[in-house]
């Protein structure tokens, strides 16, 4: 049983008002980044492509939005007019974006310069992009010097002819790793045939355009026009 006394002390200590119960939010917390789950449908209207669509949704939204037709079996909406697609410019058609429109790719890969390791190149098979004392590939035999030094070099030996006429060029780091002076690995006959005692090309066929330069627009499905998200039945 609360006293006269207890009862007096509780009706001015608890707050007069409701508002007095809410906690007071710190300014901290008012600029904290709250994470949002990933939303497939607001990423793709991020970017370059995603600034367009929202424009056509804009413009969608503008249009008058086609009468509904009765039929047996429902109400049905026409769809509106096909629209040139942004992408290809009603074409169809966009350039390779592997080649970017060259039909042809690096042979040797994307890395600028050949890969060499002082423990692993002695035994290694080299190509010369130009024919060297008569001949094309060759073989790492021996190495001297050191990277710390700078003076690491590499001899090479012919692969082909016979033992008494054998080719040694000892060759610096610095040009073993040009490819425009030597190539990783034997190339094909066919290869050095194509060059015709000339310098070695460093081109292949696209792999993804076969070399036709173009790709079907991924956007309209190669139609060159793309129709309004309007559903058929309300």
């Amino acid at each position: 049983m609360i006293s006269i006394p207890m009862i007096y002390f509780l009706s001015y200590s608890l707050p007069q008002s409701a508002d007095a119960w809410i906690l007071p939010i710190p300014s901290t917390l008012h600029n904290t980044h709250i994470t949002r789950p990933y939303d497939r449908k607001r990423a793709v209207l991020e970017g370059q492509r995603g600034k367009r669509r929202k424009k056509e949704i804009k413009e969608e939204k503008s249009l008058e939005t086609p009468p509904r037709i009765e039929t047996p079996y429902g109400h049905i909406r026409m769809m509106r007019p096909l629209r040139i697609c942004l992408d290809c410019q009603g074409r169809g058609m966009v350039r390779c974006n592997v080649c970017e429109g060259r039909g042809v790719t690096r042979a040797t890969g994307p890395r600028k310069r050949n890969t060499v390791n002082p423990d692993r190149i002695v035994g290694s098979r080299w190509t010369a992009v130009e024919i060297r004392e008569g001949w094309r590939h060759y073989i790492c035999a021996e190495t001297k010097g050191s990277r710390k030094k700078s003076n690491f070099e590499v001899r090479m030996t012919n692969s082909c002819g016979p033992e008494e006429k054998r080719v040694n060029l000892w060759i610096p780091e610095k040009e073993i790793r040009d490819k425009n002076i030597w190539r990783s690995g034997w190339l094909t006959l066919d290869e050095i045939r194509q060059a015709d005692f000339g310098p070695l090309i460093d081109a292949k066929i696209c792999f993804r355009c076969k070399g036709e330069k173009i790709l079907p627009c991924v956007e309209c499905e190669g139609k060159g026009k793309i129709g309004f998200n309007q559903p058929l039945y309300d």
